[in-house]
C-alpha cells in the first residue's frame, strides 16, 4: 500500500528564495515521492512541481513606502493563503526568506494550525528588527539557516537553528565543473539591475549611464542581465537606446552564469548575486538606491556597517558599496577602472572570495535541509 501523500504549503516571495526553494523541493521528493506542494513562488518552484496560489511577482513589493501602497492586495493574498491552510491542513508550512509576508502569515495560521512550521533561510534579523525572532522563537518548530554566523545568533537567542551550508555552493561548483572561462579579445562586463521593478526604475538608468563611460574609454562589451520575472520585451524598451547585449534567460540554462564567469567586472545590486559573483569568481561592486523615506526608515533600523553578504560574513569591506546618492556614473566608473586595471586590487579580491568560499563549507545545503525536514515529518 503506497505511503499516504503528504501536503507542504511553501512561501517564496522572490527570485532568490524562489531558486533556493526549487531546489529543496527537488531534494524532498528524492526521499518522498509522495508529496506534494503548493504555495507562493517563482517559475523554478512551478518547475519543480509547485501548484502556485500566486507568483512572485505578484507579491515582490521594495520598501516600506511600496508596501504601504500595495497593503490591500497583500492583505487579499495573505487572507487567502490562511484559508488554503485551514482548509487543507498541510503536513508543513516552509519558509523562505521573505519575513515581511512570511512572519505574518505564520503569527496568524497558528491560531488554528498545529502543523509543523519550517523557516529554511533565514530574514536578516541579526541585521534589523532583531525583535522579530520573538515570532520565530513563539511559532516556528525548525529555524534552518546557510551562514554559519546565524547559529550563534539564534542561540543568544534562545532559539535552536541548524546549519545546513548554503545552497548556492554546491550549485556554483557544479556549474564550474562544467563550464570554463573563454577568451576574448574584448574587455566584458556585466550589470545586474535587479529583479524587483522598483529596483531597476531606479538603477537602471545610472548603470546604463555607467556603461556608456566605459564603451568611451575600453575596448569592451556590455552585458545586461535581466530577470524572467519581466518580458524581454520590457528590457527591450529600456535598452533601445544603448548598443548593449540583454542576457534573457527564461529557461534557467545557467545562461547568467555562463555570462558571469566570462566578464572581467560585474556591477550588481545588493543582494544573492553578490555570494554568486564571489562563488564564481569575477571581481565586481555593488549598488543600492531606494527612496529616500525608505532608506530614512531603513538607516535607523539596520544594525550592521556593510550591505553586501560577501562582506558580512568577511568581515571587512572585501567589495566596494554604493548607496543612494554614491550610486553614479563617476563613481562606478572609477571602480569599475580600478578593478579592470590595478592588477594587484584585483587579485586580492579574489583571493578574498576564495576564503568566503571557506566559511561557507562544501556543505549540501538542499540534502540536508531536505532531511532535516523529512526526518520532522515522520
Amino acid at each position: 500500500m503506497p505511503d499516504k501523500i503528504k501536503n507542504i504549503f511553501i512561501v517564496s516571495g522572490e527570485a532568490s528564495g524562489d531558486m533556493h526553494a526549487s531546489s529543496l523541493i527537488k531534494e524532498l521528493k528524492k526521499l518522498n515521492a509522495n508529496i506534494a506542494f503548493e504555495g507562493i513562488g517563482g517559475p523554478e518552484s512551478e518547475k519543480a512541481g509547485t501548484e502556485l496560489l500566486y507568483g512572485i511577482k505578484d507579491v515582490n513589493f521594495i520598501g516600506f513606502s511600496s508596501v504601504i501602497l500595495n497593503i490591500k492586495k497583500i492583505k487579499s493574498i495573505l487572507r487567502e493563503c490562511e484559508e488554503k491552510i485551514r482548509s487543507v491542513m498541510p503536513d508543513a508550512v516552509i519558509l523562505v526568506d521573505y519575513p515581511g509576508f512570511n512572519l505574518k502569515l505564520i503569527s496568524n495560521i497558528r491560531k488554528f494550525y498545529d502543523g509543523k512550521i519550517i523557516y529554511y533561510i533565514s530574514p536578516q534579523l541579526w541585521a534589523w528588527h532583531k525583535n522579530r525572532v520573538k515570532i520565530i522563537k513563539k511559532y516556528v518548530d525548525l529555524m534552518i539557516v546557510v551562514f554559519p554566523f546565524e547559529v550563534d545568533f539564534y542561540d543568544r537567542e534562545g532559539v535552536k537553528a541548524e546549519f545546513v551550508g548554503h545552497p548556492l555552493v554546491k550549485k556554483i561548483d557544479d556549474f564550474l565543473k562544467r563550464n570554463r572561462k573563454t577568451d576574448s579579445d574584448k574587455i566584458r562586463i556585466s550589470i545586474l539591475p535587479g529583479s524587483r521593478k522598483d529596483e531597476i526604475d531606479r538603477m537602471l538608468p545610472v548603470l546604463l549611464e555607467t556603461g556608456n563611460k566605459f564603451l568611451e574609454e575600453f575596448d569592451c562589451e556590455i552585458n545586461i542581465l535581466c530577470s524572467p520575472n519581466f518580458k524581454e520585451s520590457y528590457y527591450r524598451g529600456l535598452l533601445k537606446d544603448y548598443s548593449f547585449n540583454l542576457i534573457y534567460d527564461r529557461n534557467n540554462s545557467e545562461m547568467n552564469y555562463k555570462t558571469i564567469l566570462n566578464s572581467d567586472l560585474v556591477i550588481t545590486k545588493s543582494g544573492t548575486s553578490t555570494i554568486e559573483c564571489a562563488l564564481i569568481g569575477t571581481p565586481f561592486c555593488v549598488v543600492y538606491k531606494t527612496g529616500k523615506i525608505n532608506y530614512s526608515i531603513g538607516k535607523r533600523l539596520i544594525r550592521i556597517d556593510n550591505i553586501a553578504m560577501v562582506n558580512i560574513l568577511s568581515g571587512k569591506k572585501i567589495v566596494k558599496e554604493f548607496l543612494q546618492e554614491e550610486v553614479n556614473p563617476g563613481n562606478l566608473f572609477k571602480e569599475g577602472k580600478d578593478i579592470l586595471t590595478r592588477k594587484e586590487y584585483r587579485e586580492n579580491m579574489i583571493s578574498d572570495f576564495r576564503n568566503l568560499r571557506r566559511i561557507l563549507t562544501e556543505k549540501d545545503a538542499s540534502a540536508n535541509a531536505a532531511k532535516l525536514i523529512s526526518n520532522l515529518l515522520d
